[in-house]
């Protein structure tokens, strides 16, 4: 299957065109800053900084989030196209699509468990007329921004840059 994925036309075009592949490169890499970024964001916030500022107006990045992500699908899998028989039996490239897959989970954690919450705490608060209330997050809350943070950051960069070194036929 991989062989005839890299065999279509859209591979080729990938391949011999002067602009798809860095075009597309260039792509990943910015919906990745995105990601990686504001993931970054929540998971600070989450573990305690910046203190003040109300955890619910977090979950309002979250569109933007998914919208890079949403880029860095696309992109990426287009540039699989173009090397899927090598990528697929790269174990760096298998690790970054697992650590991809354990990020996107403990992002949709961190939104049911964590800023929801904490976004209808405020909300309902504003409604009364109250300063923001004091939205007290689960104790697993902290673990789960750690662990976003880990998995994005160093998983997921990591293994992803490290696909060009450990390709097979490096």
């Amino acid at each position: 299957m991989f062989e005839w994925l890299q065999g279509t036309g859209l591979a080729t075009w990938i391949n011999i065109s002067p602009w798809a592949y860095p075009t597309f490169l260039t792509a990943h890499g910015l919906g990745m800053a995105v990601v990686v970024g504001l993931t970054a964001m929540i998971a600070l916030r989450i573990i305690g900084f910046p203190a003040k500022t109300p955890l619910g107006a977090y979950r309002g990045l979250l569109p933007l989030l998914l919208g890079a992500f949403a880029v860095n699908a696309v992109s990426g899998a287009l540039l699989f196209v173009s090397d899927a028989v090598s990528l697929a039996a790269n174990v760096s490239f298998q690790i970054k699509m697992i650590s991809v897959v354990l990020g996107l989970f403990v992002l949709w954690l961190i939104d049911r468990l964590v800023l929801a919450p904490a976004a209808a705490s405020e909300a309902a608060g504003a409604v009364a007329g109250e300063a923001a209330p004091a939205f007290v997050p689960p104790a697993s809350a902290k673990f789960m921004g750690v662990a976003a943070i880990l998995i994005w950051w160093l998983s997921v960069i990591v293994s992803g840059r490290l696909v060009a070194y450990l390709s097979p036929g490096a």
